[in-house]
């Protein structure tokens, strides 16, 4: 009897360690699908004069943080290309600002890019990823949070040197998605995983194309969040992940305090690798393998 009760608590720890938004590793899912369990519900919509102001700050022209970013990230002589076929992918109204799911979707012309960098202009912590492709990359998706309304920019960098930006404008119902712990210990049982466990799947897509979806335990602490004692949390998250294979390195990714807690990260390729193998180095030196690490005597 205790086996049977032992084993019904493990699937249901399964379900729930793994459930909500972009994290429950659904084979054969669209990208669409990917993001079908959000808890974002569109209530508490912004009103009319206040979508029209937001939408003005996607203008690149309106848009007060833009230009110092741009000459942060991308060099003060970049040439940037502000585009139609990037796509970023996501729910227009969020209302729970600490978790969200988006997926940018790269056009053919730049599967074989150089550089990949998100950005979310009005958190108090802008960029998200830089990442850094050695195979050509379909699409690539995450779960990030938001501080406030904001506009969020992909940048690709081209083998012509050139930056194609892709755009989107995003409205919170609720701000503070930097500022507020992932768990409330107030208001449920905050029970944090191992820190550093790795789960990574493959899935095969159509035409023998490949999605990777790998789950990091995190707390990816921002710096902002205060603890029940009124202390702050300082800042501690994952700062580079290298994934490779049998066949050598699929891609290096350098990630920051935007990622949302226990981040959930999904790379498409256009082919399929074999044993994919997920290397994490944190800001505090540690690193965290999902495969036993050979060491040499």
């Amino acid at each position: 009897m205790f086996k049977v009760f032992l084993f019904i608590m493990v699937i249901l720890y399964s379900k729930f360690a793994y459930s909500g938004p972009f994290s429950d590793f659904k084979a054969g899912a669209g990208l669409s699908e990917e993001l079908s369990s959000s808890p974002t519900e569109r209530r508490n919509k912004p009103n009319s004069d206040s979508i029209v102001q937001s939408r003005d700050a996607l203008d690149s022209q309106n848009s007060e943080m833009w230009n110092d970013l741009k000459n942060k990230l991308l060099g003060k002589n970049a040439k940037v290309f502000f585009v139609e076929d990037v796509k970023i992918i996501m729910q227009d109204y969020i209302e729970e600002a600490h978790k969200v799911p988006l997926i940018v979707t790269i056009p053919k012309r730049l599967h074989n890019f150089n550089k990949l960098i998100l950005l979310i202009e009005n958190n108090p912590i802008q960029q998200v990823i830089s990442l850094k492709p050695y195979r050509s990359i379909e699409a690539i998706g995450m779960n990030v949070r938001l501080e406030d309304d904001s506009p969020i920019r992909v940048a690709i960098l081209d083998n012509d040197g050139n930056w194609n930006i892709g755009s989107k404008m995003v409205f919170v119902a609720s701000a503070g998605g930097c500022s507020t712990p992932a768990c409330d210990p107030a208001i449920e049982v905050c029970e944090p995983g191992i820190v550093g466990k790795i789960a990574v799947k493959e899935y095969e897509r159509e035409a023998g194309a490949q999605r990777i979806k790998l789950k990091i335990t995190h707390p990816m602490e921002t710096g902002f969040v205060v603890d029940t004692e009124g202390e702050i949390i300082p800042e501690y998250f994952i700062k580079n992940i290298h994934v490779d294979d049998i066949d050598g390195p699929i891609a290096d990714i350098t990630t920051f305090a935007a990622l949302s807690s226990d981040p959930v990260l999904l790379l498409d390729l256009p082919e399929k690798g074999q044993s994919v193998r997920v290397h994490v180095m944190d800001s505090h030196g540690l690193e965290f393998f999902s495969y036993k690490k050979n060491i040499s005597m």
